[in-house]
């Protein structure tokens, strides 16, 4: 592999890794958790197909893929490789990445495909087209890592589509929208455009594209600058969205996306803020539809009390140990595979910045 390119900024951002102020009961525990986590491998090695495509559900159901839960999926293989290897996840990985990028439209985009195991295609639908560039570029950086040597062609290539996909939404303050045709910033795209765009930068500089590595740099250190306007000092709570003028779409009563919005800022985002984890827990149940377990299980190595992770721990591993190929799609057992392994295996977090936008102070 190439020599990496740190810059400051980017080493700066390597010292924050989600889970460093955590207790270490989670890599205690990994031995107890394997065999959840080998469930959860079984599953995701079942659902790639032999042309490399990562599909949503196992077994017989009908062909889907959502190229962002295929990202997921290929973090929670590599996630596990890290702690114990098997060669042949790594070559799995290998094959969604070059599969990714050969279905990339020409501008970097990619959209969900629909069919039979013998057919499928595009069907022309995409949740978002920055947080699939984003959680791309993070399984780039981490399969680059684990193999160490020079990703292929096609891979690096895709990388700087991309990036590329990521700038063409980026608005004035550095935020992007999920996608051209729908102008919206969500907070949870945002978070994982930080952090697709902080692993980017080490990809890019590991195989000697400064150029895109200072690049994505730039443009990470501006979301982590713009962040601070989701959170509403009148609320209490962070909007779930901005709309183009920063009018917030935010609340606490629906699990999905008001609470779910809660747990990424609570996982990923400084300072702590231990009134909401202690709010959300009061008002939502772990495991509720739209607030699933294991994002609990991560946001609760950030927050909770050592009593608290580990019932929040168990009940992750235990619902890891009842997921069933047909029965759950793709992306509950990635995560699981990720909540379980601990902080090695964690997204970044986004650091405080000095030059933050402000506090919203209102909200709906």
């Amino acid at each position: 592999m190439r020599k990496q390119v740190v810059t400051p900024a980017i080493a700066l951002l390597m010292l924050l890794p989600c889970g460093y102020h955590a207790s270490h009961a989670a890599d205690n525990a990994v031995d107890e958790d394997w065999p959840a986590i080998e469930n959860c491998l079984g599953i995701i090695r079942g659902c790639q197909m032999p042309d490399g495509m990562i599909r949503m559900k196992g077994g017989n159901s009908p062909v889907w893929t959502v190229p962002y839960f295929g990202n997921l999926a290929a973090m929670a293989l590599l996630a596990a490789n890290d702690r114990r290897q098997n060669a042949q996840d790594a070559i799995r990985v290998e094959r969604w990445l070059i599969w990714y990028a050969r279905n990339q439209e020409a501008d970097g985009t990619i959209f969900d495909l629909e069919g039979t195991v013998q057919s499928y295609k595009s069907n022309g639908k995409r949740d978002a087209t920055d947080s699939y560039a984003a959680t791309f570029l993070m399984a780039t950086w981490r399969y680059a890592k684990a193999v160490g040597q020079h990703p292929s062609p096609d891979i690096v290539d895709a990388a700087k589509k991309a990036l590329t996909v990521i700038d063409a939404v980026v608005q004035n303050d550095g935020l992007t929208i999920a996608k051209p045709e729908y102008p919206i910033k969500y907070l949870m795209d945002n978070i994982e455009v930080y952090q697709g765009l902080t692993e980017g930068a080490l990809f890019f500089g590991s195989v000697g594209l400064a150029e895109q590595s200072r690049k994505a740099e730039q443009m990470a250190l501006r979301v982590a600058g713009s962040l601070g306007k989701y959170w509403s000092e009148e609320d209490h709570v962070f909007a779930f969205a901005l709309d183009m003028k920063d009018k917030a779409s935010s609340g606490l009563t629906q699990s999905y996306p008001h609470g779910l919005a809660q747990l990424f800022a609570l996982s990923y985002m400084s300072p702590a803020r231990p009134e909401l984890w202690t709010r959300v827990r009061h008002t939502f149940t772990p495991g509720d539809e739209g607030v699933p377990i294991e994002r609990w299980l991560i946001a609760a190595e950030e927050n909770a009390e050592e009593e608290v992770l580990g019932e929040i721990r168990r009940a992750t591993r235990n619902a890891a140990l009842r997921f069933a190929a047909e029965d759950v799609y793709l992306e509950r057992p990635a995560m699981a595979v990720i909540a379980l392994l601990g902080v090695e295996a964690r997204f970044p977090c986004v650091p405080s910045s000095p030059g933050q936008d402000g506090p919203r102070r209102s909200g709906h």
